[in-house]
């Protein structure tokens, strides 16, 4: 199935616009607030406490929200996820302008934001089925993602533009208005005939241990997301504290550089989307996948040796472009091998395992960087990335032979 065709799905289309609007949201909030505590409390342990807080919820909720995504409808699941983010992330200017504002009450917030994105994000994945037919799942998928690519361009060059004018904080306030937009898309999106099947309290246990218990005993699942829990406890942790202590206290720069670093993520996964996209259908999926997270690790080795803002803005995009390859490959197995009354605990399992591993990185990351420098944790954490793509290549065989 071509884009093109892809794009004349009225559902999808509006999911896509209203994915690039949120999540540029997302990423403009994620630079005013990393950069914020960055500045107020001159330590990158509690950047780091900041950064995990943005995605402890995954680790804490994810497989009670799975249920919920399987159990009622996603796209109110979605509507009510969008107007909560809405009004919490507003508390920010709120608290600064009252004078309140401090690196506990941003934790208080951050968390508040990622709680609810734990349940938009397994609603969404497991919808797509819904409104795609399953031979353009690969297509469908990879042009999500290129929602999230598309803001993470976007937002970083209206954070980079907007910051001379508005200040930090009123980033925060136009993420509000994105998360508004995002709810109208949504609204309008019409999917017919979706049998939603009653909750029945009482057997939540059972069926959140249902989930557990089907990817235990899946050949692909279980390694699919034992690696995933490995690699992300490994990368992300860089990725996301690391990234604006390499800019402040290695390069010497400011808010502006840092926007820009982010947006060489977004160019990099467009361009290895397009790729994925062109190429993809000549590999299996599962060798994509292990091959990207090689990629994921040995890229960031070279961040070691940056001394310029340039440097750093071309690895950083060759770096992103192994990216897709793990998340479009990744969505489309599951969406593949998954029952669909299974899907959204098993999304939520694997959403868990990528924002809570990175929770957790982030954290540590932030420790470390008290003790050591930037560019030893990227040298080795690259090292430790890629050997988990490269312990999945020798021993997960059934992973590697998804078609």
């Amino acid at each position: 199935m071509k884009i093109s065709k892809i794009f004349q799905n009225r559902n999808l289309t509006l999911l896509w616009a209203g994915q690039v609007i949120s999540q540029s949201g997302d990423s403009i909030y994620h630079i005013g607030l990393i950069w914020l505590v960055l500045e107020m409390s001159g330590s990158e342990m509690i950047t780091g406490l900041v950064a995990m807080s943005s995605y402890l919820p995954a680790v804490l909720l994810s497989l009670h929200v799975g249920l919920v995504a399987d159990r009622y409808n996603r796209r109110h699941i979605m509507l009510w996820a969008d107007l909560f983010r809405s009004v919490a992330v507003l508390a920010i200017p709120l608290l600064y302008f009252t004078g309140n504002i401090s690196p506990a009450w941003l934790i208080v917030v951050a968390f508040s934001i990622a709680m609810s994105a734990a349940f938009f994000n397994p609603a969404r994945d497991s919808m797509i089925p819904d409104i795609v037919p399953s031979n353009g799942l690969l297509r469908a998928n990879s042009l999500i993602q290129t929602s999230w690519q598309f803001a993470l361009l976007l937002g970083p060059a209206i954070a980079g533009g907007l910051l001379h004018y508005v200040g930090n904080v009123h980033l925060f306030t136009i993420d509000s208005v994105a998360y508004l937009i995002s709810f109208v898309c949504i609204l309008f999106i019409r999917i017919p005939n979706v049998k939603i099947i009653p909750p029945k309290q009482k057997l939540m246990s059972k069926e959140i241990r249902e989930g557990l218990e089907f990817v235990m005993r899946h050949k692909v699942l279980l390694p699919l997301l034992l690696i995933t829990i490995a690699d992300n406890l490994f990368i992300m942790g860089p990725a996301i504290v690391g990234t604006p202590v390499m800019v402040k206290r290695e390069l010497g720069l400011g808010a502006e550089s840092y926007a820009l670093i982010q947006g060489c993520y977004a160019i990099g996964m467009l361009i290895g989307t397009v790729l994925l996209v062109t190429y993809g259908r000549k590999m299996n999926k599962g060798k994509i996948l292990l091959i990207g997270m090689i990629l994921d690790g040995i890229t960031f080795i070279p961040v070691f040796w940056v001394k310029s803002i340039q440097l750093l803005a071309i690895i950083i995009i060759i770096h992103s472009l192994a990216i897709p390859m793990l998340t479009v490959s990744r969505a489309s197995m599951i969406q593949e091998l998954v029952p669909v009354h299974l899907r959204g605990r098993i999304f939520a399992l694997v959403n868990m395992s990528v924002l809570g591993m990175s929770a957790i990185s982030a954290g540590i990351s932030g420790i470390i960087l008290e003790h050591t420098g930037v560019r030893e944790l990227y040298f080795w954490i690259g090292c430790g990335g890629a050997l988990c793509g490269a312990i999945g290549w020798i021993f997960a065989k059934s992973l590697k032979a998804v078609k």
